[in-house]
């Protein structure tokens, strides 16, 4: 069981280590592959620094960093491509609304997946506490 969970965690590790690459690598313009590896080492840094310190076991953590990377690597890619497409639209001003927005726009997916994730980790706490 030992040897399961820590192939577990090596397993959650590798695939953070590779949302991050895929974010810089899968994506065209330098500016926006900047932008986005950025936001994701942010992302990774601030949970690291927040979550680790609640209870709770460290596959779950894990598992919630890799689904946050999942979800941030998906929103850089749709932004990405409504980016491009309305600078085809809209002309090269369009990319400058949206290199001002994009900051704003990828912290409303951070906010909101912080807290479902506090919000898994006291419950599995509260649970573990008071067993049904």
């Amino acid at each position: 069981m030992k040897t399961l969970n820590h192939i577990a965690t090596v397993l959650l590790v590798e695939a953070i280590v590779l949302c991050v690459i895929a974010s810089f690598r899968l994506i065209n313009p330098l500016s926006a592959a900047i932008q986005s590896l950025a936001t994701l080492l942010v992302f990774n840094i601030i949970f690291l620094a927040l979550f680790f310190q609640l209870d709770g076991k460290l596959n779950l953590k894990l598992l919630l960093i890799v689904f946050g990377n999942f979800i941030g690597l998906c929103w850089t890619f749709i932004f990405h491509g409504l980016s491009v497409a309305g600078a085809t639209f809209f002309g090269s001003t369009f990319n400058h609304l949206s290199l001002i927005f994009f900051p704003f726009l990828s912290s409303l997916w951070i906010v909101s997946f912080w807290s479902l994730s506090i919000t898994v980790l006291r419950r599995s706490n509260f649970y573990e506490e008071y067993p049904v």
